[in-house]
């Protein structure tokens, strides 16, 4: 048994196709095949069932694959263990997040950093687009944040993962009369200040919605969460956002601002999740990341 032997089998269980797995492995498929037989052979073990339909992993073999992660993981955590007392400078994730995720981001840490202590980490706090132009200039391994349906479309070389579909709310000040409707209507919005972050899927999402309520009009911008905070709790202006992660808001949790649901025009949906290049490999210890993150989050 070697470790290219378990690597074999890992991307076989992925893709269920030897042939598709020999295209991401750059090997052809006669090597896979062979290698995994050899494998089965030593183990008296039968890992896949083939057929002209694809690999389907048996039930001893889902054993092999789990325990073949673990094993890999550990080989690379040597890895850069080794790499690290060498090369101190040296990164082994490197990833870009939108300000939403930032309140998930340290928690994962805590998670990851426990099993995997010797992984060095680099986080980058971006706005969604930025992010998007990281992951397909290889600047980053992977990103996380808010997309829509648009930006999926128009980024067929990027993988998108959605971890949650948002649906869109206003935040207003207790006091205000919009507080005490279900819902809220593009009707209801006329008249009503804005205030908006520094981002430019909010800046589309609203500069739309000015389309269809003129008299609606922007009362300043800014990414400062205190700012925005304190001027819908006062009355000044409503917040648009997206129905997560808004139950850390201090100034939600204790009612001073209200969260209501929007009904918007148009079907364009928020999404959040995982970001990256479809020509870029993760990692497993970048795979181990967003599981941890997958888990904090939820």
């Amino acid at each position: 048994m070697n470790l290219l032997q378990l690597e074999y089998v890992i991307e076989v269980a992925k893709t269920k196709s030897i042939i598709n797995a020999a295209e991401n492995l750059h090997i052809s498929p006669s090597g896979i095949s062979k290698a995994i037989t050899n494998l089965e052979m030593e183990l008296q073990i039968k890992v896949f069932n083939r057929s002209r339909l694809g690999a389907e992993l048996t039930d001893e073999g889902k054993f092999i694959v789990s325990k073949a992660h673990e094993i890999l993981l550990k080989v690379e955590d040597i890895s850069i263990f080794a790499h690290q007392n060498n090369n101190p400078e040296k990164v082994n994730i490197s990833l870009a997040a939108s300000t939403n995720a930032m309140f998930i981001v340290p928690s994962t840490l805590v998670t990851y950093k426990k099993n995997y202590p010797y992984s060095q980490i680099e986080i980058f706090e971006k706005k969604p687009y930025a992010i998007l132009n990281d992951a397909l200039t290889d600047k980053i391994d992977f990103g996380i944040t808010v997309f829509t349906d648009e930006m999926v479309a128009t980024h067929p070389e990027i993988e998108f993962e959605s971890i949650l579909e948002g649906g869109t709310v206003i935040c207003v000040s207790k006091n205000s009369p919009l507080s005490f409707l279900e819902y809220v209507q593009v009707e209801d919005l006329a008249n009503q200040s804005v205030i908006l972050s520094e981002d430019p899927l909010m800046e589309d999402f609203v500069n739309e919605l000015i389309k269809y309520v003129p008299e609606m009009n922007i009362l300043l911008t800014t990414n400062n969460v205190n700012v925005i905070s304190e001027a819908v709790s006062e009355g000044l202006g409503i917040v648009f956002s997206m129905n997560i992660f808004l139950n850390k808001v201090p100034s939600i949790i204790n009612g001073d601002i209200i969260t209501i649901p929007f009904i918007h025009p148009s079907s364009d949906r928020f999404s959040f999740g995982i970001v990256r290049s479809k020509r870029k490999r993760l990692s497993e210890h970048s795979k181990e990341f967003i599981k941890a993150f997958k888990q904090n989050f939820n």
